[in-house]
């Protein structure tokens, strides 16, 4: 069998092609033969040297509660315990603040103040446990938290919150203890307010949220949906960016993450979870980010943006090309990444469905 990252047999012929991303109008190569360069790819890793349930060492292990600042939020667990902490960041990128944000034009230079929020999530008291390794149950109440502090941040801060995380040194993350991160930032940047724009046109267009349409070709097509559910579908995009770059799109429109329901959120945490599970038993522990990116608090988003949550595995660098045209190099074509991950992803009995009500893609086009 062929490295993963190398394609299926055969694909490293296949003329590479140029694919525009509908959400942000990107054009992305997708070039199969580039994974056959020597060493372009790095080797699957193994799992990392056992780590102790509980290390006294770091700031975020049960017993070190005063090595963070004060928590925000707290999710209790057995006998007054903690499951889940949420703390300010000790070295933000953004100061605290939720007051006007000032800007000053001084002839071609604009400065703002960096006012905003960074926020620890502490995903689980056991410092040897990964995000994939945790049950559902905890996998939501990680859910539950991003939720409960998107809402709170954008009550006070209007622009951008982010909640994402870090896995591996590649990634950014410099703890090793599972955690993620929400970041409340006081502008909308250019690459995110061009997105919400393409998606303002087309709702005006069309009548119909550009979300909604996508997934619906995606679903009908069926080549790059990973599984689905009720309320959530994990397709690879069609212009993915990166190797194994992974989406969960909620089925029914709804602009920010705070807003989502019990029973969506609940879905896309579960779906998650075993994505990240296939890919790890794909392909080994990997560095990757997960982004949740939201309409901003600006009502006029509502009706055409729907949130959504990337995957993005860190396999390859960017290279001269790519930093000179800002145009992504993939190896990997999407529908392979697709056609991998369905074969791995766990708790597939052979009725096809998946434990907890997800169904996974077995075919090109997908039952739902």
């Amino acid at each position: 069998m062929s490295h993963p990252l190398q394609g299926e047999a055969g694909t490293e012929d296949t003329a590479p092609e140029l694919r525009q991303d509908p959400f942000t109008r990107d054009w992305v190569v997708i070039a199969p033969g580039r994974a056959s360069r020597p060493h372009q790819v790095p080797e699957p890793t193994v799992e990392s040297a056992r780590l102790p349930a509980i290390d006294p060492d770091c700031p975020f292990c049960p017993g070190n509660e005063d090595r963070t600042p004060p928590e925000l939020w707290r999710l209790h667990g057995a006998d007054e315990s903690w499951a889940i902490r949420v703390v300010p960041n000790r070295y933000p990128i953004l100061a605290t603040g939720s007051g006007p944000v000032r800007s000053r034009v001084n002839g071609p230079f604009v400065t703002a103040d960096g006012l905003g929020a960074h926020e620890i999530v502490i995903e689980t008291p056991r410092h040897d446990l990964d995000l994939p390794d945790l049950d559902d149950a905890a996998v939501t109440a990680v859910f539950e938290a991003y939720r409960a502090r998107s809402r709170a941040l954008r009550a006070t801060r209007p622009g951008l919150v982010l909640p994402f995380r870090n896995h591996g040194a590649p990634s950014g993350t410099s703890l090793q203890h599972p955690h993620s991160q929400v970041v409340a930032v006081p502008i909308v940047p250019l690459r995110f307010r061009q997105r919400f724009d393409i998606a303002r046109a087309y709702y005006d267009d069309h009548g119909s949220s550009l979300n909604t349409d996508v997934t619906a070709a995606e679903l009908d097509e069926g080549t790059r949906v990973i599984a689905m559910s009720d309320h959530v579908v994990a397709l690879a995009p069609f212009a993915s960016t990166a190797p194994y770059e992974m989406r969960v799109v909620p089925r029914d429109h709804q602009a920010s993450f705070a807003d989502v329901s019990d029973e969506t959120l609940t879905e896309t945490g579960r779906m998650l979870r075993r994505l990240l599970v296939a890919l790890r038993g794909l392909l080994g522990d990997i560095p990757y980010n997960y982004v949740i990116i939201s309409a901003p608090s600006e009502e006029k988003h509502a009706a055409s943006f729907s949130w959504h949550l990337d995957v993005l595995p860190r396999l390859v660098v960017a290279a001269g090309f790519e930093i000179g045209t800002g145009t992504a190099v993939n190896p990997v074509p999407p529908e392979h990444t697709a056609a991998q991950l369905r074969r791995v992803i766990p708790g597939l009995p052979d009725s096809g469905r998946l434990h907890g009500g997800l169904t996974v893609a077995r075919h090109l086009t997908p039952r739902l």
